[in-house]
């Protein structure tokens, strides 16, 4: 089928638009809101001339919005790639398959590529397929001289072929060489050719280029295929030939990986075969995180021509410097006020063919609060509430650590060494002392992930320059920076000193403990594994004496070696803060769980039975294929289990984990538990614990018999490392360590409002982008500082979503006629030491923030430089300002298009 063209996706767009708006009933969930709707008529308006960003603010739900705009594209013809972040292909694939979008499981790397053809079978051809999912790590290939042949052997297959389709014979010796004699990468050559000879895909020029330049020798030599050898684009391009050409590119998190060199960019422009008419979508929340100058990166990435970037240009530099003119400047400057208007107006035009961006502002419950509260829109986030360490109550040890991270922070600049680097990337960075001092313990299996990205954004977001100096072999100073580092070594091996007595990790444990115990979960975002350990095994020590003090369940009978510390400090701040009142004595703490945890066998054995009956009750109807989910894979695997229904032995193995995740899924309703309930949480477990890729070995469709079984033990052994856990789960870590099931199955148990964990610690690097844990959540707790507000956006964007646990509580709260002063905020609260650098660090990232407002929100006069109260001159000159203000949204007019408005009548 032929592309019918961007007109006629464009008409498409439109009629789909109409369409769901008559289908829409209010007070219904409905597919796409009427923000979105407006969104699909506006890419229709643009998408016809060239490439698009789509900027939603994080949470306003820009996947469907690609979803139905590859729908249309397709149906006109058309073929599209989605590039997606490593761990969002499973949910990009069910998104997509409930707009009407099939596509085969996410394409990661160049094993899973060559795996459409391990068998003769033409259908799973990847050109054939209307829309792929690619990782944005798809091209990173280890192609050393000793890599195994089949990984590089693609290039000189397609020269032979394409040589032997173009002159009749194959390159000479092609028939005796070793490295080429790997029958899935002979039948994907076989396919590629043959498509591009028939003009399936329009690749022929390239190939001919290909043979014509390119000495068949050199495609045959094993060390040409490194990172920077020419040859491995020659490579990249055929691969990218056999994914076939592509009219629509949307690359989600489009701001990630900016540089040329990147993995994203090499799929981007390397690999993928883009039709001449082709455009790119790109799909942020961030295009510009720190400096305005990012536009034109996020620009160039969706391929717009050089004489509009140069306009874009002008109208960033003359707007930004608008802005910083007119905040200093709004009260008594009634120029900088025309200035900055005159500033918006051009960069709202620029930008107004190739930006679309829905904020927070236009959400329903948004609205709700600023018109309840009276307070400023953008304040239903409250960033007041930090979390202050006072470092004149500090122990003595603590405070001798403070002083030393101050010290080293001018001493580690020009000192070479692993040390000497992380303190450069931290407290030389600007970062503030809890950064400093855990910078030291960093655990290079699980920080490696967060320290490379640290190094990328190191001289990028240096507060300060560091100063010129000849010391770099200075011997005295590398002397003073293990001197000081020594020094904050031994703080953690002093008493009153330890990890578990780091300051900032006890201040943040009493304000996370203060939200749980009025209801609340929280999320907790850190850098660094060890003090992220230590916080979590403090909760969970701290929650564990509580309920022993007050006879609630705690499912675990004995300490762990691992958290025997965490567990002897928690008892001793437990006897401090409650006098004699304490549960047990530390030396019987073992014997009491274990007669706690025997105490409750009967309650989880009724629980067990229960809901033992209900799955049995239900699996007729799964296994007779009646699910309503329709899912193959789920219908295969409850026949598994139904064999171990029927098998006493089964159940004391593989049952009893099943059903103990099925306990503490469904929480203190189990006992009382619908087979309706227990199905559902049964499909939830499963989808977390197993992605929607695995299963169909073969890749023929179907789950059969020996795939079903490798499928339930793989489910099983992966519930059984979540749920059969020692420890107790209050609180729960995710870090670069935690594998994707784990981290599947912990955001399902996040979002649920009365199951653990209550507290979630994440590493950032590993949590701010792809989960969604806004069901049950609205504070987030920054342990350590970050310089990018756009990384801060991305946090919080975890809580702050359409629907989330915080727009309900808002929704009760007005229907409960709660006073304004009381209505529930989306609370972000840092950790600070009081009296350092840190504050430093979060007065210049708010300033930050306000920039990033200022582009994307139009919030260019913030609240706390407004000040609360205003004569009439000040708020009409206020006024006068954020009326000026850029807009890129479809449902609110900004200066320029009222201006066009105005002229065209």
């Amino acid at each position: 089928m032929t592309f019918a063209g961007w007109s006629e996706v464009a008409a498409r767009l439109r009629e789909r638009a109409t369409k769901l708006q008559a289908e829409h009933e209010p007070g219904r969930d409905v597919w796409l809101n009427e923000g979105q709707r407006a969104m699909l008529t506006a890419i229709a308006a643009r998408i016809v001339d060239n490439g698009l960003i789509i900027a939603d603010e994080v949470g306003m739900g820009k996947t469907r919005i690609a979803v139905e705009l590859s729908r249309c594209v397709i149906e006109a013809g058309g073929r599209v790639a989605i590039l997606v972040p490593p761990g969002l292909g499973f949910q990009w694939r069910d998104e997509l398959r409930a707009g009407g979008v099939e596509v085969p499981p996410i394409l990661r790397g160049i094993d899973g590529y060559f795996a459409a053809w391990a068998e003769e079978c033409q259908s799973k051809d990847w050109w054939r397929q209307g829309a792929l999912i690619v990782s944005h790590a798809f091209a990173n290939w280890t192609l050393k001289g000793n890599v195994r042949p089949w990984r590089w052997a693609l290039l000189p297959q397609v020269y032979a072929s394409w040589r032997q389709l173009r002159t009749g014979r194959y390159p000479r010796e092609y028939h005796a060489n070793d490295y080429l004699l790997n029958e899935r990468v002979k039948r994907a050559a076989k396919s590629i050719t043959d498509a591009v000879n028939v003009d399936k895909i329009p690749a022929a020029p390239m190939l001919d280029a290909l043979i014509g330049t390119l000495p068949w020798k050199d495609c045959l030599d094993p060390g040409g295929y490194a990172k920077d050898d020419p040859r491995r684009l020659h490579l990249e391009q055929v691969v990218g030939v056999g994914l076939g050409a592509f009219d629509l590119v949307i690359v989600d998190e489009a701001h990630k990986s900016r540089g040329a060199d990147s993995m994203l960019s090499t799929v981007l422009d390397s690999v993928l075969f883009k039709q001449p008419s082709a455009r790119i979508v790109g799909m942020t929340a961030t295009p510009v995180e720190l400096d305005a100058s990012q536009w034109n990166q996020s620009l160039e990435r969706i391929g717009i021509n050089q004489s509009a970037l140069g306009e874009v240009k002008e109208s960033i530099t003359r707007y930004s410097a608008a802005i910083r003119r007119v905040r200093s400047a709004w009260r008594s400057s009634p120029e900088a006020r025309r200035e900055f208007s005159e500033a918006a107006i051009a960069f709202e035009h620029a930008l107004f063919p190739f930006v679309l961006r829905r904020d927070k502002r236009e959400d329903q419950a948004v609205r709700d609060f600023h018109y309840a509260s009276k307070r400023p829109i953008n304040e239903y986030r409250d960033e007041t509430r930090e979390i202050v360490v006072n470092p004149f109550a500090l122990s003595l040890p603590w405070l001798r650590a403070v002083c030393a991270a101050e010290a080293m922070s001018l001493v580690a600049r020009k000192v070479d060494g692993s040390k000497a680097k992380r303190l450069r990337l931290t407290m030389g960075s600007g970062h503030g002392i809890a950064s400093g001092v855990d910078s030291l313990r960093q655990v290079e299996a699980d920080d490696g992930r967060q320290e490379t990205q640290d190094q990328v954004d190191g001289d990028a977001l240096r507060a300060e320059p560091g100063p010129n100096s000849d010391l770099d072999a200075d011997a005295k100073r590398t002397a003073r920076l293990h001197w000081w580092t020594d020094l904050i070594r031994g703080v953690a091996s002093q008493g009153g000193g330890s990890l578990f007595e780091h300051p900032a990790i006890l201040a943040a444990m009493h304000a996370i403990e203060a939200a749980t115990q009025a209801g609340e979960k929280v999320l907790v975002f850190g850098r660094f594994t060890a003090p992220m350990v230590a916080l979590v095994g403090l909760l969970n020590a701290r929650e564990m004496f509580r309920r022993l003090a007050t006879g609630e369940p705690w499912p675990q009978s004995a300490v762990t070696r691992d958290e025997r510390k965490a567990v002897e400090v928690a008892w001793r701040m437990w006897r401090q803060e409650h006098a004699e009142d304490h549960p047990v004595r530390m030396d019987v703490i073992d014997a009491t769980l274990q007669h706690r945890y025997d105490a409750e066998s009967a309650r989880r054995e009724k629980t067990r039975k229960v809901l033992l009956e209900c799955l049995a009750r239900g699996i007729p109807a799964v296994a007779g294929g009646t699910d309503p989910a329709g899912d193959a894979r789920l219908g295969a695997i409850v026949t598994v289990m139904q064999r171990s229904l029927n098998d006493p032995s089964a159940q004391a193995d593989d049952l009893k984990t099943i059903v103990r995740a099925l306990a503490e899924t469904i929480g203190d309703d189990a006992e009382q538990a619908s087979d309706e309930m227990v199905w559902k949480s049964f499909r939830d477990l499963f989808d977390g614990a197993v992605d929607r890729d695995e299963g169909d070995a073969d890749g023929d469709g179907a789950v059969e018999d020996d795939e079903a079984g490798e499928l339930w033990t793989m489910a099983v052994e992966r519930l059984g490392a979540e749920f059969n856990r020692p420890q107790g789960g209050f609180a729960r870590l995710m870090n670069g360590g935690s594998q994707q099931s784990t981290r599947r199955l912990l955001q399902q148990a996040f979002n649920r409002h009365h199951s653990f964990p209550r507290v979630l610690v994440a590493q950032s690097m590993v949590g701010r982008e792809g989960l969604n844990l806004h069901k049950a959540c609205r504070i987030v707790v920054m342990l350590h500082l970050e310089w990018n507000p756009g990384v801060v956006e991305q946090q919080i964007g975890r809580v702050d979503r359409v629907q989330s646990h915080w727009a309900a509580q808002l929704a009760e709260a007005l229907r409960d006629r709660v006073p304004p002063e009381q209505l529930p905020r989306i609370e972000v609260r840092p950790v600070i030491f009081g009296g350092t650098y840190d504050e430093h660090h979060w007065a210049v990232l708010r300033e930050r923030w306000d920039d990033l407002r200022a582009q994307l929100h139009g919030v260019v006069i913030p609240e706390r430089l407004a000040g609360q109260t205003l004569n009439v001159g000040e708020a009409a000159a206020l006024k006068e300002v954020l009326d000026a203000a850029p807009s890129f949204s479809p449902m609110v007019t900004g200066a320029a298009t009222r201006r066009r408005i105005a002229e065209s009548c």
